[in-house]
């Protein structure tokens, strides 16, 4: 490091524009050896004078949450990279030794997917795992995240890392941990290898991935994984019906790997692909916005564009890593309509429960579970089939896959659902997927083939035996400088002012999700304490059925808002244009509360 660049980061720091950790760490990071692969970026940076972007990549570390890391990928402790790879690698790997000893001797899998980097951060995060003398178990090329889960479980290993960002945009990049039954790991566990983090940034152990495999200690995970998950992915089917045209894209992800397989071996003969989205590519060039999230309207265009042409039944999307499933489909006139990830969810379960029905397959006590923000509708309708619903979860796919692993054994799941287009059915394994839903949602297309109906018909039949749910999920992106603090702040300055109406609606009840407390709405006064888990969410009801609701949380792992509102109406009481009225209102006058809030945090370095 020169003397002008030093004297230029201290002129900073007196300035303001760094605060003293950002100065030291960017200080360590242009000196010590460790770093020697990011210092031309960061000379380069400080040259410019991109002192915004400095402290944000370093006055924190990219938070280790409940089941990973995931952020943009750049230099920075607060970014990701290879040195905050391996950072949490070591944390990974300390916290097994420390605290799971027997499953750190069974080793660890890891799964990885088409983004950029991901093969890069699996051979950084294997080699601390070697280094730390733990057996690792890769695929040998892109996989889907529920067969990562699956092959935890198949091959009885102690657990597991699958490196993705999911469904966000090129940029991004991170990983998720597993434990040794396939479910990520919960927030005890979270905050255990939190810790281990917190205390392992100058003790990481490093070995090449080369070496590794070399020592025997990186070993390939054969085919017969691979088979077995698709076999386990086919095992879902309810009726032997085939006779559906189905349009299909991966959105450049490894659904190719999963989904398509899944459908095919399942006898599904006539999918049309987008052969332009079936490059794996992390880029997502073809998709439009670069943002491959099938709650997204936008990302269907070209598999709507190839399902007209084909004159499709159905039309399917999943995600980079195939963990999510996007439905479309045509209504009687002809014209295409993107289902949200909660009336897919609905059409699924009330599908599955049929079917099941039908065929007298229904066992004695069957369960559904859900996460608290997922419509009640799908309550509703298992509940009509004399179905247990587990349905307060915390947002999270991982609070499912633990209710599953625990229930006990005179219960048997019949399906796992989330708003945000996540589901599970079978028991193979314990994370939502989108090869299970594909082959449940081809089977729904055809049977309404069969009936002379269409997909969107079976949702207004749905609608009408159970009632019309407005659904809204109203997502607010929280730019510039310290987003995640300052969302953070907002939402103790929420709680400490809960207010009494919104959008002119009293609020009944607060549950908080937190503290675990239950307020009245009206004077505030604690109603109960309940032992559940705990994450940042507001959730205020607005009528006495709890059906009219909204959901107030921060995202994490972006610097993101979300708010998810639910209204109930019957269909004849009120039109469906009344009920997503009012939905719309209630949405937006709790983000415009939020917001206000949010405006009065400031975050100033210092």
């Amino acid at each position: 490091m020169n003397a002008s660049m030093e004297t230029g980061l201290k002129e900073a720091l007196e300035r303001k524009e760094l605060d003293r950790t950002a100065y030291d760490e960017i200080i360590k990071w242009l000196t010590e050896e460790e770093f020697a692969e990011f210092v031309p970026e960061i000379e380069k940076r400080v040259a410019e004078g991109a002192w915004e972007f400095l402290m944000d990549a370093f006055y924190r570390t990219v938070l280790f949450g409940t089941g990973g890391i995931r952020g943009v990928m750049d230099i920075g402790t607060n970014r990701i990279n290879n040195h905050t790879i391996r950072w949490a690698s070591q944390a990974y790997a300390q916290y097994l030794l420390n605290y799971k000893s027997e499953d750190a001797r069974k080793g660890v899998a890891i799964a990885y997917d088409s983004r950029i980097n991901s093969d890069g951060f699996m051979k950084e995060t294997a080699g601390v795992l070697a280094a730390n003398g733990i057996p690792v178990y890769v695929f040998p090329y892109y996989r889907a995240t529920p067969e990562l889960s699956f092959a935890v479980r198949h091959r009885s290993l102690g657990g597991g890392i699958v490196i993705t960002a999911s469904h966000n945009p090129p940029q991004f990049n991170g990983y998720k941990v597993y434990d040794a039954h396939g479910v990520q790991v919960l927030p005890d566990e979270g905050l255990l290898i939190e810790k281990e983090f917190n205390a392992s940034a100058s003790a990481i152990k490093k070995m090449t991935f080369d070496d590794a495999v070399a020592k025997g200690l990186v070993h390939t995970i054969e085919k017969e994984t691979d088979d077995t998950f698709i076999e386990a992915a086919k095992g879902v089917s309810l009726r032997p019906l085939r006779d559906v045209r189905i349009a299909y894209s991966p959105l450049h992800g490894v659904g190719s790997q999963s989904v398509l397989p899944a459908l095919k071996g399942a006898g599904f003969g006539d999918i049309a692909v987008v052969e332009e989205q079936m490059a794996l590519d992390g880029r997502f060039p073809t998709v439009k916005g670069h943002f491959p999230n099938p709650e997204f309207p936008a990302v269907y265009e070209q598999v709507i564009a190839l399902a007209k042409e084909r004159n499709a039944d159905i039309a399917i999307v999943s995600d980079p890593d195939a963990d999510r499933l996007g439905v479309a489909a045509p209504d009687a006139q002809g014209e295409w309509h993107v289902l949200t990830g909660n009336q897919t969810a609905s059409l699924l379960v009330h599908f599955a429960m049929e079917g099941r029905v039908e065929a007298g397959t229904m066992p004695p006590h069957p369960v559904i579970i859900k996460t608290s923000v997922t419509t009640d509708l799908v309550r509703d309708i298992a509940e009509r089939f004399g179905a247990e619903v587990i349905g307060d979860l915390l947002v999270g796919f991982k609070f499912i896959g633990d209710r599953l692993e625990h229930l006990s054994p005179e219960r048997q799941f019949i399906a796992g659902c989330e708003e945000s287009c996540g589901y599970l059915f079978g028991t193979a394994y314990r994370d939502k997927g989108a090869e299970t839903p594909a082959v449940i949602a081809a089977e729904m297309a055809a049977w309404c083939k069969t009936k002379g109906m269409t997909v969107m018909d079976l949702l207004e039949s749905v609608y009408a035996r159970y009632g019309y749910y407005s659904q809204r999920l109203y997502s607010r992106e929280i730019e510039g400088l310290g987003a995640f603090d300052r969302m953070n702040l907002a939402m103790k300055k929420l709680r400490a002012a809960l207010p009494k109406e919104i959008g002119g609606v009293p609020v009944v009840k607060v549950m908080d999700r937190l503290t675990g407390e239950v307020r009245n709405g009206a004077d505030g006064a604690l109603l109960e304490s309940r032992n559940w888990d705990h994450g940042d969410m507001l959730s205020f009801f607005l009528s006495a059925d709890e059906r009219t609701a909204l959901h107030i949380r921060p995202s994490g792992t972006e610097p993101k808002m979300k708010y998810y509102t639910a209204v109930r109406g019957t269909i004849g009481e009120r039109t469906k244009e009344d009920v997503d009225r009012e939905a719309e209102a209630i949405e937006r006058a709790g983000a415009d509360l939020f917001e206000k809030i949010l405006a009065e945090t400031p975050f100033t370095v210092g």
